[in-house]
């Protein structure tokens, strides 16, 4: 009998991860479909990207450096920068949706690019206008 509750549970764990590898796969795909339609108007969405950042490197350095695994002070501290301006930055960017907090870890949020920046190429744009390389540093 109990070989038998174990089975069961196999079976119902397989199907749940089943489901999940298909949905995944279905989002995957909605990403991609969505990856292509912004392109085909990728100079539109650049316009708004330049709104966005307007003249501001240090927003553009900002966005750069946000890689995930920094917070606003490791940000402030690997551009020498002001934490507050930093902050500032951050908040504008994810207020935009350019930006969003990938982790928190006590109390200290981890931000990173959303997947718009690997479809419209932000930070390709940002680097090439700037003069930046890709974590927001100047060469």
């Amino acid at each position: 009998m109990a070989s038998r509750k174990k089975s069961d549970t196999v079976d119902r764990d397989q199907q749940i991860l089943n489901r999940l590898a298909n949905l995944q796969h279905k989002v995957d795909s909605i990403e991609q479909t969505n990856a292509f339609a912004l392109r085909a108007d990728a100079d539109k969405h650049l316009e708004s990207v330049q709104k966005i950042f307007g003249n501001s490197e240090r927003k553009a350095q900002v966005y750069l450096a946000a890689d995930g695994n920094r917070t606003v002070n490791d940000i402030a501290d690997f551009l020498r920068m002001k934490r507050q301006n930093v902050g500032t930055a951050l908040r504008k960017l994810t207020d935009e949706g350019l930006l969003e907090i990938a982790e928190t870890d006590g109390g200290a949020h981890f931000y990173a690019k959303t997947p718009l920046d690997r479809t419209v190429r932000i930070s390709r744009y940002l680097c090439d206008k700037y003069g930046l390389t890709k974590d927001g540093k100047k060469p």
